[in-house]
C-alpha cells in the first residue's frame, strides 16, 4: 500500500510484492521501505527449542525474533473457535493479510508421532475466513486454449482490490457456469447468465482465485445479448466439439493448434516431467515463437542447431548469456535418459496425470 501511495509500480498482490521488493533490495530507497515478518516455526535445531508449540516460540522470542501476538493455546474446541472469531473481527484493522487461522497440536512429541501428510502436516488445520468480496465491470470474455485442447473462458475485467489483491481477470469454468448451470443442468446463480458489461461481484476462492459469484442484473445493459461460445477454436480456427459427458469444448485441432503445441511444451518440461533447468515456459514461448523448438525432439537437438559455432546461438538471445546457454545444454542432456513414469507424464496424455503415470 505504501509503495503504491508513493507511486511505485508496485505488484497488487502481497507475495509478489515483497518478492519485488527483494529484488530492489540494493535499489535506492527500499531501506526506507524495511520488511518485517513473524517468526512462525523452525528448521534445524542444535538443541530443541522446548517440549511444546507454545514454549518454543516463547524461545523464539527471547531469541529477539517477533512472533505473531495473536497467537493463544487454547483448551477445548470452544475456544478454538472464540479464537478465530476474535481473530476474524480484528482482520481488517491488523495492518497485514491474513486469510484465516491455523490450529496447531501444541505437544511437540504428538507432532512428530503424527508426522506429515504428501504436503501439509496431520498436526495442523488450516480455518480460513469468509472471502472478501467486490463489485467491477466485465468488460470481455476471452477464451484460452490449454494442452488438451480444452477452451477455458476468462473474465476480463475492470481491477478491483479484493482481499488485498488486485483482481483483473477471472475463471468462468465453461459454457455451462457462464448461462448460469452447473454440469448436470441445474441452475446456478438461480439461473443468471454472464454478460460482457455486467457488473458482477467477485471474490477469492481460498483467498486465492478469483471467482465470480453474482451478477447485478438491475446494472445490466439494455442492449447486453447472451455470450455465445465459439464454435471454432480462436487460435487455429478448427472445430470446437463438445465430447458427451464432458463440461468443456475442446479444439479438434491437435497438435497443429499453436496453442495446444506450446502448452503440451511446457507441460513436457514441467517438474513432474522432464524437469529441464532453465526451461520454463517463457524460455519455451520465446523459442516456440522463433521456431526454435515446436515439439519435443526439438529440445534434443537445440544445441546442435543454436549451439556454438551455429550462426544463430542461444547465447546470443535476450536475456541469454554463453553461460546460462551452457548451462541449459548441459540440463538438456541430463535428461536424455529419465525414469519410465515421468516420460508417460510428460506426454499429456490425456486423463494420465502423476499417479497413473
Amino acid at each position: 500500500r505504501e509503495g503504491a501511495e508513493a507511486g511505485d509500480d508496485f505488484v497488487g498482490g502481497l507475495v509478489d510484492g515483497v518478492a519485488l521488493h527483494g529484488h530492489r533490495a540494493r535499489a535506492a530507497g527500499a531501506a526506507a521501505r524495511p520488511l518485517h515478518f513473524f517468526a512462525y516455526g523452525w528448521g534445524e535445531t542444535s538443541e530443541p527449542l522446548g517440549e511444546t508449540q507454545s514454549g518454543a516460540m516463547a524461545r523464539l522470542r527471547g531469541l529477539g525474533f517477533v512472533t505473531n501476538p495473536l497467537g493463544l493455546v487454547c483448551d477445548d474446541v470452544e475456544a478454538l473457535l472464540a479464537c478465530y472469531r476474535g481473530i476474524e473481527v480484528q482482520r481488517a484493522t491488523l495492518g497485514y493479510d491474513i486469510d484465516g487461522v491455523v490450529y496447531k497440536v501444541d505437544d511437540l512429541a504428538l507432532q512428530a508421532r503424527l508426522g506429515f501428510r504428501s504436503t501439509t502436516p496431520r498436526w495442523a488445520l488450516a480455518h480460513k475466513f469468509s472471502a472478501q468480496r467486490a463489485s467491477t465491470l466485465l468488460e470481455a470474455i476471452d477464451i484460452q486454449v490449454g494442452r488438451t485442447g480444452a477452451l477455458s473462458p476468462v473474465a476480463r475485467l475492470t481491477p478491483v482490490t479484493v482481499g488485498g489483491v488486485v483482481v483483473a481477470n477471472a475463471t468462468l469454468h465453461n459454457a455451462d457456469y457462464i448461462a448460469g448451470r452447473d454440469s448436470k443442468g441445474q441452475p446456478i446463480r438461480e439461473g443468471r447468465d454472464i454478460r460482457v458489461g455486467d457488473w458482477v461481484t467477485v471474490y477469492r476462492a481460498g483467498d486465492v482465485i478469483p471467482k465470480i459469484e453474482d451478477v447485478d442484473l438491475s446494472r445490466r445493459p439494455a442492449d447486453s445479448v447472451p455470450y455465445a461460445f465459439p464454435k471454432t477454436c480462436p487460435i487455429c480456427g478448427s472445430d470446437a466439439v463438445r465430447e458427451e459427458g464432458e463440461a468443456a469444448v475442446y479444439c479438434t485441432g491437435g497438435l497443429i493448434c499453436p496453442a495446444q503445441a506450446m502448452e503440451k511444451l511446457k507441460h513436457f518440461v514441467s517438474r513432474g516431467a522432464f524437469d529441464i533447468e532453465g526451461l520454463g515456459a517463457k524460455a519455451v514461448e520465446a523459442f516456440f515463437a522463433d521456431g526454435w523448438i515446436r515439439e519435443p525432439a526439438d529440445i534434443f537437438t537445440l544445441a546442435d542447431r543454436h549451439g556454438p559455432g551455429r550462426p544463430t546461438q542461444v547465447k546470443n538471445r535476450e536475456g541469454w548469456g554463453g553461460k546460462s546457454a551452457e548451462n541449459l545444454f548441459a540440463a538438456i542432456e541430463q535428461r536424455r535418459a529419465i525414469p519410465l513414469d515421468r516420460l508417460i507424464f510428460g506426454l499429456g496424455i490425456r486423463h494420465v496425470g502423476e499417479t497413473a503415470a
